[in-house]
């Protein structure tokens, strides 16, 4: 380990020598000087300001390993392209978008002390194997990004970075002189104090602090009142030639960031949708693309813009209202990194509010929850449960499960161990029930937030920079002077006509949805005629009328399905050249023979009717079922395909909804496996339909 005055007397040299600048930012030396001196250090302060630097540059110096515990995938990619490819400072990550191999490759290369810098996702902390491997390793400091989520009093709460004390605190007693950063934007002070009692030694010996202001001067926000979703629509048809590029637009939903995605393109802007549900490759594709400048802006949940390392921003567009002004500043704070002038603009709905009230009360377990988890543990007896188990017998909502189990770990109602290579929970000697007081707070603090946010979207405050900074401990805020409230200017010229509303809403009820592909097993996009969130008169009506027997007519379904499949299908052959139409078994479907027909002879191709069956049928319908956890239980390996296919075929295959995907999947798995289909399989449902979890029915 390198001698502490000897990294302090070289902060300068090593910052040209091997970053290539010639000076700090404001703060930077004060922060890294203090991160060495005293062995723990929170920073709070604005996205953009450099935070990044505060842990590679002392990374760069010492013998051993920086572990950074990050929930920001897309940020991996980045920072480990650019610290080896750029500043030759060996780093690896380990997180679920990799593959298998990829993570082993790191976890070699840390083994054997080759990486200066290794990215964990926080998740990764709850597996033991992966936890004991850490604690196995040289490291000489723990950076915890997006510091706020280990508090409960944070606007982000999460329940794997309760873990990550409990890491520092077991690496401290292996390494005593284990340093310790916090990174945040978003931190008030009764936050900042939660998250330095957790990463500090100990009360004697707290961690320390350095806060800088929260305003940025380049950044001017914007807000646009709106009541539809087709009013969004048509504003940013409006809005987007306007803005100078590059821009991120923020949805709260993935379903939104495909309808977005698919509106400007049919505006004729290339704006691709990004979001947790693309699969790894394309998400890794869409990213570097962005960066390059290959788009003139994304459409995104914050799987992507939190973590995205692009400087030259010009704009931060929410098309949906987030959850809290501190995520709210987080997000808008990605533009104008540059140091260039930026906007953040926010199109409001009040009805938005539903789907942040939904997150905000489904994140909450309840009494019955937790009984629920903890009788299925002490029930399971000499056959120990996994988390998967878990999430399939109680039926609950998936994140749900992660939450309880988390909790009863952290209290010592139950604990993690090993059966075979699975890792199982077993109930412990400890009383219960568990203290859910967090959970209340945190609900608290959530709805608060969210009330602030509203307020602002509503425009009940006087500065929208200064209502930010002030919620987010700024002391002394002025009238930033460049906001939309401070100039009186408009976001357009003129209100949105009628006729531009109307043609939004005409788009809509027609489009397709997309069905995302899957790794495992192989399936490629796919189309869905309807959205079951729309409601639209045509969606009511197939499922109602699908079990009963087909009309009369020439046609297979109605004329409103009939022109959006034709549309679907004309979009599928842009892009693939179809062999054969394979038909999913349906005893509920009675028109699926003729919609095959129809789809054969409209490709030119022929047509497997019954090529895939039931070997044994599902116990249950997927709609009656409470998780998708059962719902993959439910049709897993039951399904079986005895046709010949040549390896290299392209199938469409058809089937009336689709949901979880189970069923899909299900289907390709029996494809690949019996029929040995290599080619490319694509997925098209007259409908898109999603569960509820932790209830039946669709939402």
């Amino acid at each position: 380990m390198k001698d502490t005055q000897w990294m302090l007397d070289n902060l300068d040299e090593r910052l040209k020598a091997v970053f290539g600048f010639d000076s700090f930012r404001p703060g930077q030396r004060e922060a890294i000087e203090a991160l060495l001196r005293e062995d723990g250090l929170l920073c709070i302060q604005p996205t953009g300001h450099g935070k990044s630097l505060l842990y590679q540059l002392p990374a760069s110096m010492f013998d051993g390993l920086t572990l950074v515990v990050s929930p920001l995938l897309a940020l991996m990619r980045d920072q480990i392209g650019q610290l080896e490819q750029r500043f030759g400072i060996k780093a690896a990550s380990i997180n679920s978008d990799q593959s298998m191999d990829e993570n082993d490759l790191a976890r070699e290369r840390a083994k054997k002390n080759e990486l200066k810098i290794l990215f964990i996702a926080p998740e990764q902390l709850d597996n033991l194997n992966k936890f004991e491997f850490l604690l196995d390793l040289d490291v000489e400091m723990v950076v915890v990004d997006e510091a706020h989520c280990i508090s409960t009093w944070g606007h982000d709460f999460r329940p794997a970075y309760r873990e990550i004390a409990k890491l520092v605190a077991m690496l401290r007693r292996r390494h005593e002189t284990i340093r310790v950063l916090g990174l945040t934007a978003t931190a008030d002070a009764r936050c900042e104090r939660d998250i330095s009692a957790q990463l500090a030694p100990s009360r004697e010996h707290p961690i320390t602090v350095h806060r800088r202001t929260m305003d940025r001067p380049n950044l001017s926000l914007w807000r646009m009142p709106l009541r539809t979703i087709e009013q969004k629509l048509a504003a940013l048809a409006r809005l987007i030639p306007t803005l100078q590029g590059p821009g991120l637009i923020y949805c709260a939903t993935r379903d939104n960031t495909e309808i977005v995605s698919d509106w400007l393109v049919e505006q004729g802007f290339d704006v691709p949708a990004y979001h947790a549900g693309r699969a790894p490759e394309k998400k890794l594709e869409l990213q570097q693309a962005f960066i390059r400048g290959d788009y003139p802006a994304i459409s995104a949940t914050n799987a992507l813009g939190m973590g995205i390392d692009k400087s030259d921003l010009r704009y931060v567009l929410h098309f949906d209202i987030p959850g809290s002004i501190t995520s709210y500043y987080q997000e808008i704070g990605r533009g104008g990194r540059d140091g260039l002038p930026a906007r953040g603009v926010l199109l409001f709905d009040p009805d938005d509010a539903r789907i942040q009230e939904h997150f905000i009360h489904s994140a909450r377990p309840t009494r019955d929850d937790f009984d629920k988890i903890m009788r299925l543990i002490e029930n399971a007896g000499e056959d120990p449960l996994r988390l998967t188990d878990l999430k399939r017998r109680s039926g609950m909502h998936p994140t749900r499960v992660i939450v309880v189990v988390a909790e009863l770990v952290e209290q010592g109602l139950i604990e993690k161990t090993k059966s075979g290579r699975s890792q199982v929970y077993v109930r412990t000697e400890e009383p219960g029930p568990p203290e859910l007081t967090r959970y209340e707070r945190q609900e608290k603090v959530r709805t608060r937030e969210l009330d602030k946010m509203l307020e602002y979207g509503r425009g009940e405050v006087e500065c929208l920079m200064g209502t930010l900074r002030a919620a987010l401990g700024d002391e002394e805020v002025k009238l930033c002077g460049r906001c939309q409230h401070c100039t009186d200017e408009r976001v357009i010229d003129d209100e949105l006509e009628e006729e531009e509303i109307a043609a939004a809403r005409a788009w809509l009820a027609a489009r397709p949805v997309i069905i995302q592909g899957s790794r495992r097993p192989v399936m490629s996009e796919g189309l869905a005629l309807y959205d079951s969130n729309l409601r639209a008169p045509g969606f009511m009506k197939f499922m109602r009328g699908r079990q009963r027997a087909a009309a009369a007519s020439d046609a297979p379904l109605d004329e409103d399905s009939m022109e959006r499949l034709e549309v679907a299908i004309t979009k599928l052959e842009k892009n693939h050249t179809f062999d054969a139409v394979v038909v999913a078994p349906s005893s509920r479907w009675s028109q699926r023979h003729r919609v095959g027909e129809w789809l054969a002879e409209r490709l030119g191709v022929k047509l497997e009717l019954d090529a895939l069956y039931w070997v044994r049928e599902p116990d249950s319908r997927q709609g009656e079922l409470l998780n998708n956890d059962q719902r993959r239980a439910n049709v897993k390996e039951k399904m079986r395909c005895d046709a010949y296919f040549d390896a290299d075929t392209t199938l469409l295959l058809l089937d009336d909804y689709t949901g979880s995907g189970a069923t899909l999947k299900e289907a390709v798995r029996a494809l690949r496996k019996g029929a040995g289909v290599k080619g490319e399989i694509v997925p098209l449902t007259i409908a898109s339909v999603r569960w509820r979890l932790g209830k039946a029915g669709i939402v």
